[in-house]
Formats: structure tokens, C-alpha cells, sequence
């Protein structure tokens, strides 16, 4: 299951065809013969309006359908989600192609914070100090968070110049 972050806007997916007599890669199909439906979770299914793109390259139009290359990458086709799919108040959804005579590998994707390797290091020194019953603290105008010893240094953190008056802290 991929994962967007919710209210993400313009995210393009891929989706993969084959002939349900063959299973060979499904070549040359359009818009036109193909319905998509999405299903966020507690939901019905909701529609997606297709219209053709320029190319596999061209700027996201909310609906968009191409082939990306019949030869190089059969089977497969570029599709613009428009962006109440991942709107928030959902945390699953599920975009469903299909069309006669080929079957669509359905798209699965999580709503929600996507988490960074930073961050997912940061909940894991949580983690941590939870399970071994230790006490990090972390003041103003320090650059690293030490373990309980006060020696041993757990992380080292580098301001950087998040733009908009925000300074990020990141965890190295």
C-alpha cells in the first residue's frame, strides 16, 4: 500500500492492464475505454471523470488518462487523480480501473502523515526512553539530546532555515 499525505493535490499514479483471456499487458487503451471509481474507507464509490492527456509527460489535469509506452512499458498507464481522493477525512482509499476484456491491478493508498526517515528515528528515541524508563530532556538551545549518563550523545540535531520564519530542526 503506497501512502500521500491527506490533501495532497495533484498526485498522479500508475496503473497496470493485462487481456483477462491472455494476461498479456493490455496496449493502446484510452480514456474513453476505461472507468475508474475510487472508495475512500466508510465510503461509496465516487466516479473519476477521465479525459485523454498529451503524453505521459504532460502537466496533471485532474482525470487524465495516457498509455505511458506500449513497447518500452506495456501494460502500463498514467492516471491523474483529481484531488478529492485525498482529501482529508479518510484514512484509506482505493482507485479502481477497469474495462471489458482486461483486468486493472486496483491502487491501494493510505491517507494520512507520511513519516519521515527523521522522524521515524526521533519516534523511535521515544520509543526507547519509554521501554528503558529513561529521561531525555531536550532545552532550548541545545543541539543534541544526550542519554540519561549526560554523556553519551543519542542525537545531534542541525537547524536549518525552513523559510517563512520557521526553523526545522533535523535529526542527524
Amino acid at each position: 500500500m503506497i501512502s500521500f499525505p491527506e490533501d495532497s493535490q495533484d498526485v498522479t499514479v500508475e496503473v497496470f492492464a493485462v487481456a483477462d483471456l491472455t494476461g498479456l499487458p493490455a496496449t493502446g487503451l484510452t480514456f474513453s475505454d476505461v472507468s475508474v471509481y475510487y472508495v475512500r474507507n466508510r465510503s461509496v464509490s465516487v466516479q473519476i471523470v477521465l479525459s485523454a492527456l498529451a503524453g505521459p509527460s504532460a502537466a496533471h489535469t485532474d482525470g487524465g488518462f495516457v498509455e505511458i509506452d506500449a513497447t518500452g512499458a506495456p501494460g502500463w498507464y498514467r492516471l491523474d487523480l483529481p484531488d478529492a481522493v485525498l482529501a482529508a477525512g479518510a484514512n484509506t482509499v482505493t482507485v479502481i480501473p477497469a474495462s471489458v476484456g482486461f483486468l486493472f491491478a486496483p491502487v491501494r493508498a493510505q491517507i494520512g502523515a507520511v513519516m519521515s526517515a527523521s522522524l521515524a528515528n526521533e519516534v523511535h528515541l521515544c520509543k526507547a526512553a519509554l521501554v528503558n524508563r529513561r529521561v531525555h530532556t531536550i532545552s532550548t538551545g541545545v543541539d543534541e539530546i544526550k542519554d540519561d549518563d549526560g554523556v553519551s550523545t543519542l542525537v545531534t540535531m542541525t537547524p536549518q532555515d525552513g523559510g517563512d520564519d520557521i526553523v526545522e530542526v533535523i535529526p542527524s
